[in-house]
């Protein structure tokens, strides 16, 4: 009985390799678990989505440097508890320390990724630190980047007390004396209601864009399997008309053998047609010699 495939550990080998790689290891991944009878992992890992250059850069972070990247969420829980005690000296030290650890891992993912021969685009590091600034604000993202399986470079849409954990460092410096406002000034006015629905319609429009991102995403991975089942059908088709061209090639030799054979065998059914009729003569002539050697004596 084959072996039984996990599910798992098929997963963190896929997202290990480079991307070129991705789609062939995940055919025969498939084909495994068909041929172990396990029709649901099969099914499971042919869903699995072929991760772009940028997030085999974050998942090969992952594997190479994990006690730095586990000291990055470290850090983004220390933010979360600075921000829940509203603590702004601390928020601001740790949020200059979060800066400083993902710019250091975004360099050195692009260092590894150069080093397995892919050197980062122009716009890789940009997107690396965007998909670590957002694994520690959605732990959804965060819990992909921690497993090592980003399909895509992550952006965090969301809105509301998150944001603070992305928020960037506070200013050094206060303000200088003269720029405070004097009693005769008149305070600066603001429409809070428009303000809050300014920020609903922003959060409406991160969502939006998240959506449509996950929905390109998911048409992109459909396209491509649809590509994958295309390419397989035209191989098969191909290797079924070559099939057929022999086969045919092989009925028409047979059909001249049959019609060789049968010309041979009528020919020989003459043959033997003549002999038996000179064995009947020889044998009357035999049989007449015969009666008159007994007659005369």
């Amino acid at each position: 009985m084959p072996d039984q495939v996990d599910f798992d550990d098929v997963a963190d080998e896929l997202y290990s390799l480079d991307p070129s790689e991705f789609v062939a290891a995940r055919k025969d991944a498939v084909a495994r678990a068909r041929k172990a009878g396990d029709r649901k992992t099969a099914t499971a890992i042919g869903a699995l989505r072929k991760p772009t250059v940028v997030a085999w850069m974050v998942n090969l972070l992952v594997r190479e440097e994990p006690e730095d990247v586990a000291e990055l969420f470290d850090l983004g829980d220390s933010l979360r508890e600075a921000q829940r005690r509203s603590a702004a000296d601390e928020l601001k030290e740790l949020s200059g320390a979060r800066q400083q650890a993902i710019r250091a891992l975004t360099r050195r993912a692009v260092k590894i990724a150069a080093e397995h021969g892919k050197p980062g685009a122009d716009d890789a590091e940009r997107e690396i630190g965007q998909t670590l600034n957002a694994a520690l604000a959605d732990p959804d993202v965060g819990e992909r980047v921690r497993a090592g399986r980003v399909v895509t470079a992550e952006s965090y849409s969301g809105f509301g007390p998150a944001m603070l954990a992305l928020a960037p460092e506070l200013p050094d410096e206060e303000e200088e004396p003269g720029d405070e406002k004097t009693a005769d000034e008149e305070p600066e006015t603001v429409d809070q209601k428009a303000l809050d629905k300014a920020r609903e319609q922003l959060e409406e429009a991160r969502e939006d864009e998240a959506s449509a991102r996950a929905d390109a995403e998911s048409a992109r991975a459909e396209a491509e399997s649809a590509d994958e089942n295309l390419a397989e059908v035209k191989e098969r088709l191909a290797r079924l008309r070559s099939e057929l061209h022999e086969a045919e090639e092989q009925e028409a030799e047979a059909r001249r053998t049959v019609k060789s054979a049968d010309r041979e065998a009528r020919r020989l059914k003459r043959v033997l047609t003549d002999a038996q009729a000179r064995t009947e003569e020889a044998q009357n002539a035999v049989d007449s010699f015969r009666r008159e050697c007994s007659l005369q004596e």
